[in-house]
């Protein structure tokens, strides 16, 4: 899938972490499938899918897909992961009892075909090329875009309306992408009232091995700094990254780019180690502008933030209540 690269060296770690220990938002109430008939989407291969009526029991093949589902308010019977997807999203919380279907690189047939979906669904790149007919025999397999740095907030929010049809839960995305759409909007009047309107802002995932360290920037086209700017604040990050994700890599000497003010975020998560306390008394991190100034701020604990609207509406609170306290 485009991410995998990118996210393959990211993950081992960044499979790890989320921020903040904001409330996670509620999923959308479950209702009956006001959709009757059959359901036709385009998936993100460029490929016709129809599904005879709305999908009731439903394998998901990454975290994303699988927190769409949830906050719509259907619980997966199969799901990729299973132990990851718990460690690092808490906005949608599995409550079923599905069953584990193997990696997200590479799931197992036979755990899909056990558990009898109708509806396979997952990000482009979620079923190996090789396994792609014998999957499609299983069930209707949707492959959604991944990412795109050129519109991310916007993919976001479309893969979630396509997963809410497939689903017949059109009226509950509303009301979902409504609360997300009136939480920027909260989170850009707290930044403006707190007077950090246009603060530079970054986010990064720190790798730290003996005395070496690496970034993971988060660019602008990234969900997560797309959001920050939706509030009010600024890149500080600049540079584009790749096409999907608007994910580039730096040394540490490169944070001496980012402009004065800046408010530096760091990514991480419950179970792993902070990176600062291997940066401790190191001199060049120690004499950025933001470190001296007290503007360090670990973020996204808990939070996906790769991930749908409710990982988004997390995180638009836990960026706020950081910046504009």
């Amino acid at each position: 899938m485009p991410h995998r690269p990118l996210l393959t060296a990211l993950i081992p770690l960044l499979l790890l972490a989320a921020c903040g220990t904001t409330e996670a938002p509620a999923a959308a109430p479950s209702s009956s499938p006001a959709t009757t008939g059959p359901i036709t989407v385009t998936d993100g291969r460029g490929k016709e899918v129809t599904l005879p009526g709305p999908a009731q029991r439903v394998v998901s093949l990454e975290w994303n897909t699988t927190e769409d589902v949830i906050t719509l308010g259907v619980q997966p019977t199969g799901v990729a992961d299973i132990k990851g997807y718990t460690s690092w999203v808490t906005a949608a919380p599995i409550t079923g009892n599905p069953i584990d279907v193997g990696t997200r690189n590479e799931p197992s047939l036979e755990s899909v075909a056990e558990v009898e979906p109708d509806l396979i669904i997952g990000i482009v790149g979620s079923v190996p090329e090789a396994a792609m007919e014998q999957m499609e025999k299983i069930a209707p397999v949707v492959l959604l875009t991944g990412a795109d740095a050129s519109r991310p907030v916007e993919l976001l929010k479309e893969n979630f309306n396509t997963t809410a049809r497939l689903l017949g839960k059109e009226a509950e995305a509303e009301a979902v992408l409504a609360d997300l759409d009136a939480a920027i909007a909260a989170g850009k009047q707290q930044i403006t009232d707190a007077g950090k309107a246009g603060t530079p802002f970054s986010l990064s995932y720190i790798y730290a091995e003996g005395n070496s360290f690496s970034l993971r920037m988060h660019g602008p086209g990234s969900a997560a700094i797309a959001l920050a700017s939706g509030i009010g604040l600024e890149p500080a990050w600049t540079e584009a990254g790749d096409a999907g994700w608007g994910l580039s890599t730096l040394d540490l000497e490169g944070l001496t780019k980012l402009p004065a003010g800046t408010e530096f975020g760091y990514w991480g998560n419950a179970d792993t180690p902070d990176p600062l306390a291997d940066l401790a008394g190191n001199k060049l991190w120690e004499s950025l502008d933001f470190v001296k100034g007290d503007r360090v701020h670990r973020l996204g604990v808990g939070i996906w933030v790769y991930g749908g609207p409710a990982s988004a509406k997390q995180w638009i609170a836990d960026v706020t209540g950081a910046i504009a306290k």
